[in-house]
C-alpha cells in the first residue's frame, strides 16, 4: 500500500466532485500527480493539443453539465497558456477546478530561472479565478484542497485554482478529502417582501435573465406572468424561458420598452447591457436577485437586492406578490416581436442560417456561440428552447473558443452539441479535433468561411470605406483536406438549404464532424444589439 501522498488527495478530490474527466496536458512538473492518477481507472484523462485546449474543454463541461469540471496544466508557459480560456469560464460562469504545477518550493519567488518560473504565478492566476489555493505545507494539503473543492461547488460558478509545487506532489499528506459541502445564501424574509411589494404594484416590469437564472425556468415563467413581465436575455440566460414564450422579447425589443419601465428584476445577471449603455433615471426600480453579492448594486440604483439562488427566491417571491389579475401584456409584446422581424428583414442570410440550425438541432441540442457572424445572430434569431442549450465565453468574448469548448461539452452529454465558429476563429484551437478523434467525443463543428475576419472586415469598410479594409481577408487551407488529416468526417454546404442535410447527417455520425458553410459577407447585426441610450444617464 503506497503511503498517501499529495497527489492522491488531489486524485480524491476529483473522486469526491463527481469528476471522472480530467482535460490535461501532462509535463515533468506534475509527473507525480500523473503517476497517481494511473491507479484511478475511474478518472479518465482525455489528453489535449494545448493547454487553452484543456480548459477549454473543461469550461464547455462545465457549461453543458452546470456541474465542476476539471483540468490540469504545467506552470508557467502552461498556466499562461490556459489563461484564455481561464478568463472565458471566468465570465462564462463555469466550474472549473484548475490544477497548476509550481516550480520547487526553495526556488520561487528567486527569479533563478527555473524551468517555466513566473515571477508570481499565483497573482495571475488570482485575476483568473474566483479562488486559489497553494499547497505549501503537505500537513495541511487536505483542509487546503477540500476548501477548494467546497468553493468550486458552491456560490458562483467560476474557475478555482489548486497548485501543487513539483516537490511537494510526492509529499506524506495526512487527512482525507470529504463530498463537497455546497453552500447557499440564505434568503432575507425582508428583502423578499420588499421586491413583492414592488412587483405588486408595477405597472411596467421587465425581467433580465442571465446564467444565474439555470435552473429556476418554471419559478421565473409562473412569476413572469402572474406580473405580467416582460422577459429579455442579451447574451447569457437564453433559454432559462423559451423565445417562443409570449412574455419573452429580443433585446432589441426591450430597449423599446426601456424608456417606460418601473421595475427591472435582474435575475442572476449582471445587467450591465441596459443599465450600462441604455441609462437609468430615478422612475426606474432596480430588483437584483444573485448568488454573487458583489452584483447586487454594481451600479449603485439598486432598491432591493436578494442574496440567493434564482429559483428559491423565485419561489418565495411567487408566494409573497399575491394573485391578483394584472392586464395582460401579451398583445403589447407581439406587435414588438412583429415589429422585430419587420425591422430585421435585411438580416435573411443569418436568420435563414440560424432557421436552418434549429430545424435540425433537437430541442435539447446545444449550440456554442465564437465570435463569428452566426453566432451574433443566434442571440437574436435562433429560438432559444431550453436552459444550458447555448454555451457562450459571456464578457470575455473570446475569439476562437467555440471548437474547444464544443468538444468538451460533447464529452460530458450525450445531447447533440454543434460548434458555431467562423474561419477566422476557427484555427485558434482546431488542434483540438486531433483530442476528438483520439478519445472518439462525438462534436460537431459547424464553420462558417468568408475568407476573413468577418466582423473586423465589415467594420472597416462601414467606418473608414471600401478601400480601406487592412489585415482582415484571410488565405485558409482546405478545410477538406484539413479534417481528412485529423479523421474527421466533413460536409459542405453552401446555403440554409444544403446546410440542413449536411448537420443532420453530422449529428448523426457517431464521431467528430465538421461541416463548412461557404458564405459571402453578411449585413451588419450590431445595430439590434447594441442600442443607443433613450433613457437618463448611462455608465
Amino acid at each position: 500500500m503506497t503511503e498517501q501522498q499529495v497527489a492522491h488527495l488531489v486524485v480524491d478530490a476529483l473522486r469526491k466532485s463527481g469528476i471522472d474527466q480530467l482535460f490535461c496536458l501532462p509535463g515533468v512538473q506534475n509527473d507525480d500527480f500523473f503517476n497517481a492518477l494511473v491507479d484511478a481507472p475511474d478518472i479518465r484523462p482525455i489528453v489535449t493539443r494545448h493547454e487553452q485546449g484543456a480548459a477549454y474543454l473543461a469550461m464547455g463541461a462545465a457549461q453543458v453539465t452546470g456541474t465542476p469540471a476539471a483540468c490540469c496544466v504545467v506552470p508557467g508557459p502552461g498556466m499562461l497558456n490556459a489563461s484564455g480560456a481561464l478568463t472565458s469560464a471566468y465570465w462564462g460562469y463555469a466550474r472549473v477546478l484548475t490544477i497548476v504545477g509550481q516550480i520547487a518550493t526553495a526556488v520561487q519567488g528567486r527569479h533563478l530561472g527555473a524551468l517555466h518560473d513566473l515571477p508570481d504565478q499565483t497573482a495571475i492566476l488570482d485575476q483568473l479565478t474566483k479562488h486559489t489555493a497553494v499547497i505549501h505545507d503537505p500537513t495541511t494539503a487536505a483542509a487546503t484542497i477540500q476548501e477548494a473543492v467546497d468553493r468550486v461547488h458552491s456560490g458562483l460558478p467560476r474557475p478555482v485554482s489548486v497548485e501543487v509545487p513539483v516537490d511537494v506532489w510526492s509529499a506524506h499528506a495526512p487527512g482525507s478529502i470529504e463530498a463537497p459541502t455546497i453552500t447557499t445564501p440564505p434568503l432575507n424574509s425582508d428583502e423578499i417582501e420588499r421586491a413583492a411589494a414592488l412587483l405588486a404594484n408595477a405597472e411596467r416590469p421587465l425581467f433580465v435573465l442571465g446564467s444565474g437564472a439555470y435552473g429556476a425556468s418554471e419559478s421565473i415563467i409562473a412569476l413572469a406572468e402572474r406580473v405580467q413581465a416582460a422577459v429579455t436575455t442579451r447574451r447569457m440566460g437564453h433559454g432559462v424561458v423559451p423565445t417562443s414564450h409570449p412574455l419573452f422579447v429580443p433585446i432589441t425589443s426591450a430597449h423599446e420598452l426601456w424608456p417606460d419601465v418601473d421595475v427591472v428584476v435582474g435575475i442572476g445577471s449582471r445587467v450591465e447591457w441596459p443599465l450600462g449603455t441604455w441609462g437609468f433615471d430615478e422612475n426606474l426600480t432596480l430588483i437584483q436577485i444573485n448568488v454573487d453579492a458583489d452584483e447586487l448594486d454594481r451600479h449603485g440604483i439598486t432598491a432591493v437586492g436578494i442574496h440567493g439562488d434564482a429559483d428559491i427566491a423565485c419561489q418565495a417571491l411567487l408566494a409573497s406578490v399575491g394573485s391578483g389579475a394584472r392586464p395582460s401584456r401579451v398583445a403589447e409584446l407581439d406587435a414588438l416581436r412583429t415589429s422585430f422581424h419587420e425591422q430585421t428583414a435585411h438580416l435573411s442570410p443569418q436568420r435563414t442560417y440560424t432557421a436552418a440550425i434549429r430545424d435540425v438541432l433537437p430541442a435539447e441540442g446545444v449550440i456554442v456561440e465564437d465570435v463569428t457572424q452566426i453566432g451574433f445572430a443566434a442571440h437574436l434569431f435562433y429560438d432559444h428552447l431550453q436552459p444550458r442549450t447555448f454555451l457562450s465565453s459571456g464578457a470575455a468574448g473570446t475569439l476562437g473558443a467555440a471548437t474547444a469548448v464544443a468538444i468538451g461539452a460533447s464529452a460530458a452529454t450525450d445531447r447533440p452539441v454543434v460548434g458555431l465558429t467562423g474561419d477566422g476563429g476557427f484555427l485558434f484551437t482546431a488542434t483540438e479535433l486531433a483530442t476528438a478523434v483520439q478519445h472518439n467525443i462525438a462534436c460537431n463543428i459547424l464553420l462558417f468561411n468568408n475568407q476573413s475576419y468577418g466582423n473586423v472586415k465589415r467594420i472597416q469598410r462601414e467606418r473608414f470605406g471600401e478601400d480601406r479594409t487592412i489585415a482582415s481577408t484571410l488565405r485558409n487551407p482546405d478545410m477538406k483536406l484539413l479534417a481528412d488529416a485529423f479523421g474527421v468526417r466533413y460536409w459542405h454546404a453552401d446555403s440554409p438549404e444544403t446546410l440542413r442535410p449536411a448537420l443532420g447527417a453530422s449529428i448523426d455520425h457517431d464521431g467528430p464532424c465538421l461541416v463548412e458553410v461557404s458564405v459571402d459577407a453578411m449585413p451588419n447585426p450590431w445595430p439590434f444589439l447594441r442600442m443607443p441610450p433613450n433613457r437618463g444617464v448611462s455608465q
